[in-house]
């Protein structure tokens, strides 16, 4: 992780006032000129804020501390109004919030930006963008500009603004570091706001599901991972990004050339591996072999006593299936039914279908892992593999978000805990 820019304070000489030097890349982001009202924390530390009449606090902190979940948690349930801002690096995600009702959202994103998402939904043509961003002006902005042009309808414009604020609010949750602060009582102008359709709580949902599908498909597509072309054709309209990966090259390399999130990118390579369209590039080298340890003898020259043969540890899909009969089980001894757990099951994630096509779950909560193996099987060994250990995490992710409600704290916390530690062992 690269060192954070950092801020020393100079004290003034023969009256002079203190003067609170930043490094360049803190410095880089501030308007010259423009005041910031300091908020003081003891000697710990200083937090420095643009702050209008209208702001009425503020609170902030670091990802690592608290989750965008907890975050937007924190925002939702207190049904609080303002601006909240998530930044890592580069990237910055704004989202407005009016008694706990997400109402407009800017990125630094190019595939977040307006224009973009125009495009993307077919709305105006490139070309039509392109002239509209020469005519744009620091009063008169690219929605208006392509309003008044005729290339978008009010009504359009409308459905787009709603469309970016959802998929900046989702996207939130691919943030797993960073930074963040809420500025309570910031608003923007009131004909940017917009009114999305579903309830907040259900879009909070949506966003943990993105998350931990993000966190899952990371696991397996990591960003150093080489690939390559397979004998598969690609699908139209992506021949320039599979001509990128004809040579061979990585994920991460690849993602700079995609429109869009990061869970779509990671969904479309799930998506193309499982076609045969893109393939994991092999290594050409020949692994060493570990040289045969000598049998130890006795000084007699006899043999030594053979140890006893080691247990083999549990396989993934047997560890999995060992959580989810101790979830199972507490939620029978809290008193609940565990038939809860069947709801997955009978309505399984979207591209989960498959996987779970005729699998039931048995009377200690365990899956039936050798039909899900089958159920995924076309696409070879390793990926069939890979493919299970993903549907068995999903229902355990699910089993476990089920279950939160019925479990005492202590008991829901310590199953957590053998989630994560089970999610690290296979990382």
């Amino acid at each position: 992780m690269a060192a954070r820019p950092k801020a020393s304070l100079r004290p003034g000489q023969g009256g002079e006032p203190a003067v609170l030097e930043l490094e360049r890349p803190l410095a880089a982001s501030l308007t010259p000129g423009q005041p910031l009202v300091a908020h003081f924390h003891s000697s710990e530390g200083v937090v420095l804020l643009r702050e209008p009449a209208a702001l009425g606090g503020f609170f902030a902190g670091s990802l690592s501390s608290l989750s965008v979940e907890e975050v937007l948690g924190h925002v939702v349930s207190g049904i609080r109004s303002g601006q909240l801002i998530l930044q890592n690096g580069p990237v910055q995600r704004t989202v407005t919030f009016r008694d706990g009702q997400p109402t407009f959202a800017v990125s630094s994103v190019h595939h977040e930006r307006l224009g973009s998402v125009v495009v993307q939904l077919g709305l105006v043509t490139p070309e039509q963008l392109h002239i509209a961003l020469g005519k744009v002006t620091p009063s008169q902005r690219i929605g208006a500009v392509l309003t008044r042009e005729g290339f978008l309808s009010e009504a359009n414009l409308y459905s787009a603004m709603t469309y970016l604020v959802r998929e900046v609010m989702l996207n939130l949750f691919e943030m797993a570091e960073g930074s963040f602060l809420f500025l309570e009582g910031r608003q923007p102008p009131p004909g940017d706001q917009v009114k999305l359709q579903e309830r907040t709580r259900d879009l909070v949902i949506q966003g943990l599901k993105r998350g931990e599908a993000v966190a899952r498909l990371r696991r397996r597509f990591p960003d150093d991972l080489m690939v390559t072309t397979g004998a598969e054709a690609p699908p139209p309209g992506e021949e320039a990004l599979f001509a990128r990966a004809a040579p061979g090259t990585s994920l991460g390399a690849l993602r700079s050339f995609w429109e869009g999130s990061l869970f779509s990118f990671l969904t479309w390579v799930e998506e193309r591996m499982r076609d045969g369209a893109l393939v994991i590039q092999l290594k050409t080298t020949v692994p060493a072999v570990a040289p045969v340890a000598p049998v130890p003898r006795r000084a007699s020259g006899t043999f030594a006593a053979i140890p006893p043969p080691v247990v083999a540890p549990m396989s993934p899909e047997e560890r999995f299936n060992s959580l989810l009969a101790q979830i199972h089980t507490a939620i029978r001894l809290a008193g609940a039914n565990p038939d809860l757990l069947r709801g997955f099951l009978e309505s399984p994630q979207p591209g989960l279908e498959a996987a779970y096509e005729g699998v039931t779950l048995g009377p200690d909560g365990r899956l039936d892992v050798e039909r899900i193996r089958q159920n995924v099987s076309s696409g070879g060994e390793a990926l069939a593999r890979a493919m299970t250990l993903e549907a068995l995490d999903a229902f355990v992710s699910y089993a476990l978000f089920s279950a939160r409600n019925v479990l005492p704290g202590e008991m829901s916390e310590r199953l957590y805990r053998g989630y994560r530690d089970l999610q690290e062992g296979l990382s």
